[in-house]
């Protein structure tokens, strides 16, 4: 894989370059932004120190996964990452070798977000109890249970409709039925309540609710 690092800070790359150097990738410096933006067609992607780049427009004009490096653990961060529709984002917190995994997965399979900036940006006070949170959980059906997993996994709805055998039509009619009954308006807030409930499922389709994750 050939890599273009954008880190005029030394962010990250001085301890990821060698791993990636090490199993045989390729980087590239990018001077500038700009070069984010260039049509190398040689590059397979892009590892950017977010706080270097001012202006979101050279992320998004960039035709080549972008993954972003921060060190900031605001939410705020991440709902920036989704408005670049970067492949992943995470915080220099990480160690070394896992943002390398981290990396790969995001190339495979998108997107891959920092626990931590996740639970920043989604993780507001509960505003239920558990057992009221259990109560409208209770309310999906396997159908619809399925389809917040993926919803959480961060799967597009082109995806879902192919993996489940059913038309995207149908698929977003059980998003919405989730986001109903879940009492949220988007699929960051359904994401945001699965964080908040610790929601997870058990064989039989129907969810549980487990204790809540800490914050960070």
């Amino acid at each position: 894989m050939r890599v273009m690092l954008y880190d005029p800070n030394q962010v990250f790359s001085a301890s990821i370059r060698p791993l990636l150097h090490r199993r045989g990738d390729i980087t590239v410096d990018a001077g500038s932004p700009k070069a984010l933006a260039s049509d190398d067609d040689r590059v397979d992607c892009c590892l950017v120190a977010l706080e270097a780049v001012s202006r979101n427009r050279i992320l998004t004009d960039c035709r080549r996964p972008v993954f972003l490096i921060t060190d900031r653990e605001d939410g705020a961060v991440l709902r920036k990452a989704v408005s670049m529709s970067a492949r992943g984002i995470a915080n220099t917190h990480i160690m070394p070798q896992d943002l390398l995994v981290a990396v790969d997965r995001s190339m495979t399979d998108p997107p891959y977000y920092d626990p931590r900036l996740l639970r920043a940006a989604l993780q507001p006070a509960p505003l239920l109890g558990a057992r009221d949170a259990h109560e409208l959980a209770d309310h999906l059906t396997p159908r619809e249970d399925d389809v917040l997993r993926r919803i959480v996994r961060g799967e597009p709805t082109s995806h879902m409709a192919a993996a489940m055998g059913v038309s995207v039509s149908t698929v977003r009619s059980h998003v919405q039925n989730v986001l109903g009954k879940l009492g949220v308006n988007s699929r960051l807030g359904a994401v945001a309540f699965a964080i908040n409930y610790g929601l997870e499922t058990v064989h039989d389709g129907s969810p549980q609710l487990s204790s809540a994750p800490s914050a960070p």
